[in-house]
């Protein structure tokens, strides 16, 4: 049962990550790490150093595909082309977002953080997957999430890790783009 809470992070958090392979493909140079930590950068700059730039300080723009109605303390910013994602936590003196931002582009200021989901917790997540699948409550659902635990062993794969990186930012700041 405690996998149910490492799952539905997982799935929240899948569009933080789920296009990382498309952000390596970003037209930015190791060399210009530096500047992502002054210069306002696109999320697709971000994502492409983005083991480089945990516990860092980023400043990128984005445009709003989200916020939570519950609390307003998250929200979901996609790049130009809406493949990829990166979730936003309100902290510190950030109390929250607009939840009337969506379809705006903003700027946020904050500190860029990894959660690492172990390859034993997606071992284990599929093994139920598996077994949902044969009994009543399979189909798409399980389609959709055996799809996402593919994606993240190939992403795996690629980057020679024992873990998936979901990447996300402590938001300490924004500013709408006018």
């Amino acid at each position: 049962m405690k996998y149910v809470s490492i799952i539905a992070i997982f799935l929240f958090c899948m569009s933080c990550n789920s296009k990382q392979k498309e952000a390596k493909e970003g037209n930015i140079e190791k060399n210009q790490l530096a500047q992502i930590k002054t210069a306002v950068v696109t999320i697709d700059q971000l994502m492409v150093n983005a083991e480089e730039l945990v516990g860092k300080e980023v400043h990128f723009t984005g445009l709003v595909n989200h916020v939570c109605a519950h609390s307003g303390k998250r929200c979901i910013l996609k790049n130009l082309e809406g493949n990829l994602s990166i979730r936003v936590e309100a902290r510190g003196n950030l109390e929250g977002f607009d939840k009337e931002m969506a379809g705006q582009d903003i700027t946020v200021s904050g500190i860029f953080r990894e959660k690492r989901l172990e390859e034993a917790a997606i071992d284990e997540w599929e093994t139920e997957v598996k077994a949902k699948d044969v009994s009543e409550d399979g189909g798409k659902h399980c389609s959709s999430e055996m799809a996402n635990i593919k994606e993240m062993r190939d992403w795996m794969k690629e980057n020679n890790k024992n873990y998936y990186a979901i990447y996300y930012v402590d938001g300490n700041s924004y500013e709408v783009v006018e």
